[in-house]
């Protein structure tokens, strides 16, 4: 045991690096999705309703970025 003491285990550094990536995805998913429902308020009665995708993606990706991250931060 005592030889563990100093050296990083790779099942810690490679739920730091999930956990780096999917705060990353949390906050390009954030700004992405307050931008689309800007866009969608502007357009909201109108027929183009690709704003209205890209919000609902965003809004996923946001979704399963924290299940990860709730995941994660468990352990």
């Amino acid at each position: 045991m005592e030889e563990d003491v100093g050296r990083f285990r790779l099942e810690d550094v490679v739920r730091k690096i999930f956990i780096a990536i999917s705060l990353i995805l949390l906050i390009i998913s954030i700004f992405g999705l307050y931008m689309a429902l800007n866009e969608a308020i502007s357009v909201w009665i109108g027929y183009k309703y690709a704003s209205i995708y890209r919000a609902l993606l965003n809004a996923a990706v946001l979704v399963l970025s924290v299940y990860v991250l709730t995941l994660l931060l468990k352990k």
